[in-house]
């Protein structure tokens, strides 16, 4: 069992004051019938980017399917364990148990020529954990695959988005891809916006060279730019043309600080 790492700092501990929390976020973020291929949300603490992450689940309206299986992938903030990391355990929250989807994780591995299982590099790391009660909140039952990439280049990208759209195909999964990245860090709110604009134009046309391109380029601080570009290469191969963009904001909006923020980002990628 993945043990809780950052409950009672990124959300309520309480599994009740939690489940209130989503539950007002999802008030706002007002339910969609289409499905997506793809999500992008962020990972702050909830309560300064819970509202951003919660339009970004609340457009994919295959997140309720009875067969649902959703797949993570964050970035590695700790530098502990392999490069593409597989978690092979089931995941806790104070809203419950999400189950790993095994047969889909190993095939995800078997595709890829750069992941491993290992479950070390998800022992501390928040990317995905803030991310599951959204998702257990919509979906109690929908099980789960959980990827974390300390690699952080186009060619990780495309390795593990291709595997998981051959994994797709053998396993005939209904899948939902969630990348977990929040965008500029530690700028004023109007540089932020300036830095990201260029960023999520690429995103929007799903063109993930170009997106890390322009990372690299401007030294953009979107923590988690590998799994956006995993996420675009695999609606690509899926279909998707183009990926819509729900809501923008910081955390300034939360603080009243905005010379000194983080930026988030929630973006459906339609089937």
């Amino acid at each position: 069992m993945r043990q809780m790492a950052v409950s009672g700092a990124f959300y309520p501990s309480s599994g009740e004051h939690l489940s209130a929390s989503i539950k007002r976020f999802f008030g706002v973020a007002k339910p969609s019938s289409s499905p997506c291929n793809a999500i992008i949300a962020p990972h702050a603490g909830h309560m300064y980017s819970g509202q951003t992450a919660a339009y970004a689940y609340s457009a994919a309206g295959n997140i309720t399917d009875e067969n649902i299986t959703a797949v993570f992938l964050g970035p590695n903030h700790t530098g502990a364990g392999e490069i593409i990391s597989i978690s092979d355990d089931d995941w806790e929250t104070p809203l419950g148990i999400s189950k790993i989807d095994k047969e889909l994780a190993a095939a995800i591995y078997y595709s890829s020529n750069l992941s491993s299982m290992d479950d070390e590099a998800h022992m501390g790391e928040h990317s995905i954990e803030v991310q599951l009660p959204f998702l257990q909140h919509l979906n109690k039952e929908a099980r789960i695959v959980c990827i974390c990439m300390m690699a952080q280049n186009i060619d990780a990208a495309q390795d593990i988005g291709q595997a998981i759209f051959k994994a797709q195909k053998e396993t005939k999964r209904n899948i939902l891809l969630v990348a977990s990245s929040d965008f500029t860090h530690f700028e004023s709110a109007k540089k932020a916006e300036e830095l990201d604009a260029a960023a999520m134009e690429r995103i929007q046309v799903l063109d993930a060279q170009g997106f890390e391109e322009i990372v690299e380029k401007n030294r953009l601080s979107i923590c988690g730019h590998a799994p956006i570009a995993a996420a675009m290469h695999y609606s690509k191969l899926k279909g998707s043309k183009t990926a819509e963009l729900l809501k923008y904001t910081t955390s300034g909006a939360v603080t009243g600080d905005t010379s000194n923020v983080v930026a988030y980002a929630a973006f459906a990628v339609r089937k």
